[in-house]
């Protein structure tokens, strides 16, 4: 059998190229499969009961869910609305796709594709506000505090002030803005941005973060990559890499496999995973990651061109989430810029 493993090797470009060499850490399948149409379809036809928009290249579709307090896709009060994507389709392959049997708009971790949230364990202002009282949650809006305990981020926190949102697009980009008014001396103007490469199977997510309050705001802010290839199911067909050795800060879980800088599930017998890793940390060039199939031989490879503040891996049967964090601290006034990019691939070596 050959072996074969992933890498990404450009960070300093604006789209992001997974390469592959020889000599790595998981056999490759023995026969290449076709993507599951079925499943596809179900994915789309998923994604056709919420508000949603189609950009697009000569290479790359990316199915966009669009907030909405009303009919969106994603309206619980955990993950950033903006941005999820439904469906990635390039060459014949697609990613992303519900990781839950029963989608629940409501439910704080029914998302999809990158889903990102900001302050998982502490929202600006939350620990100083008294039960009543609004403290804000970017990307979501100003909630209010139930009562005297360390924040849940599975809590259904009710929505004080949910802010003005302002969309834009074009053929190959969208842009959200969502601006949070000042309550308690907190706010803030957030954008995000999905744009296309030319003529790349690729695009980028931009962020632009403005502290409008007269508080300072220092928060963490992480993507889920909610990512299944092809339909297949998490599991021996999948490996995940990145440009340090991996090791995990605590237990390895037992349904894991680390060899160097790759992660491997060889096993089904498992029902999620989640470890935190010790490295990867406080370094732009450790802000990589590639998922690949190696059963359909599609991949995907994101880079950040900001240091993590620390990185965790979580997956299900449906989906393998690699989890980037990232701090950024602002003074009233100031303002942020970070941005990822995603490249999908399939290798023909």
């Amino acid at each position: 059998m050959r072996h074969r493993t992933w890498r990404s090797l450009v960070l300093g470009v604006l789209a992001a190229v997974a390469m592959v060499w020889a000599g790595g850490c998981a056999e490759k399948a023995p026969k290449p499969a076709v993507p599951s149409t079925s499943t596809a379809a179900a994915a789309s036809a998923t994604a056709a009961e919420y508000p949603q928009i189609t950009i697009a290249n000569e290479k790359l579709k990316l199915t966009v869910y669009l907030p909405d307090a009303a009919r969106g896709y994603y309206r619980g009060v955990r993950f950033d609305w903006a941005g999820m994507i439904a469906h990635a389709d390039f060459a014949g392959h697609w990613v992303y796709a519900p990781w839950k049997a029963r989608h629940d708009p409501m439910g704080h971790d029914h998302v999809i594709g990158p889903a990102e949230e900001f302050d998982m364990d502490d929202p600006p202002g939350y620990a100083d506000a008294k039960p009543g009282e609004p403290f804000m949650k970017i990307g979501v809006g100003h909630l209010v505090k139930a009562k005297d305990a360390k924040y849940a981020f599975s809590a259904g926190y009710k929505i004080a002030e949910a802010g003005k949102r302002l969309l834009s697009s074009g053929k190959d980009w969208i842009e959200f803005r969502h601006d949070l008014p000042e309550l308690r001396g907190w706010a803030c103007s957030y954008v995000k941005r999905i744009e296309i490469v030319p003529g790349q199977s690729a695009f980028i997510l931009s962020h632009t973060l403005k502290n409008t309050g007269t508080k300072p705001i220092d928060t963490r802010v992480y993507c889920h990559n909610f990512t299944i290839i092809d339909g297949t199911p998490v599991g021996p067909d999948y490996q995940v890499q990145w440009p340090f050795d991996v090791a995990a800060d605590g237990k390895t879980p037992g349904a894991v496999e680390l060899k160097g800088p790759c992660l491997l599930i060889p096993g089904t017998a498992w029902k999620s995973i989640w470890m935190q890793l010790a490295g990867g940390r406080d370094k732009v060039e450790d802000n990589a990651v590639v998922v690949c199939n190696m059963k359909t031989d599609a991949g995907v490879s994101i880079t950040g061109d900001q240091p993590p503040a620390m990185w965790r891996f979580y997956a299900e049967k449906t989906a393998a989430c690699p989890e980037p964090f990232v701090r950024i601290q602002l003074a009233p006034g100031e303002e942020k810029r970070w941005q990822s990019t995603y490249t999908f691939f399939v290798n023909t070596k």
